[in-house]
């Protein structure tokens, strides 16, 4: 007969596991499109505020913002994800999110035109991104696509959006 510290052992280990099957996502609306991030890169949310423009910045920089004295350049994330631009309105926030730059974590923000839940998302839930099969369509920043209350919702992969070569921050980062 096993010990019942064995047998709790056993349930913490798939515990643990159930765990490492799901991670947490963010998700936000970008125009009509619901798209999730995991919240492990989110370090706030913000009310809108003015964006200070600078001058000569790539056409993906909206500017900056003040966040308690550092300054943080507002990337336009619809124009990386190709979501049609749009006005935003009275629920838009900053999500400020930290992603990887070289040996550091770079905090950058986005424009969300509205910020909805915060979710437990199973791997077993993700579908994987078309895209090999669509020709020239890039899908490498997409993790995938869950369902969730009647919508799909996109998940996107900062490490491929902000991170990649061609895709990198914006060079005043």
């Amino acid at each position: 007969m096993r010990s019942s510290s064995a047998m709790r052992d056993d349930r913490d280990t798939a515990g643990d596991q159930e765990a490492d099957a799901a991670s947490t996502f963010l998700t936000f609306d970008l125009g009509a499109q619901s798209l999730g991030v995991e919240v492990r890169h989110v370090r706030e949310i913000l009310d809108m505020q003015k964006i200070t423009r600078l001058p000569n910045a790539p056409h993906d920089v909206h500017g900056v913002v003040d966040v308690r004295g550092a300054s943080v350049p507002i990337v336009d994330l619809k124009s990386r994800l190709g979501v049609p631009p749009s006005e935003l309105g009275p629920d838009a926030r900053i999500v400020v999110l930290e992603v990887e730059a070289g040996a550091a974590r770079q905090p950058i923000g986005i424009l969300a035109d509205r910020v909805r839940n915060v979710d437990l998302i199973g791997d077993d839930e993700i579908e994987p991104a078309p895209g090999a099969e669509i020709g020239a369509w890039d899908a490498s920043t997409l993790r995938g696509l869950v369902r969730r209350d009647g919508d799909l919702i996109v998940l996107v992969d900062l490490r491929k959006v902000f991170g990649g070569e061609r895709r990198g921050l914006p060079e005043f980062c």
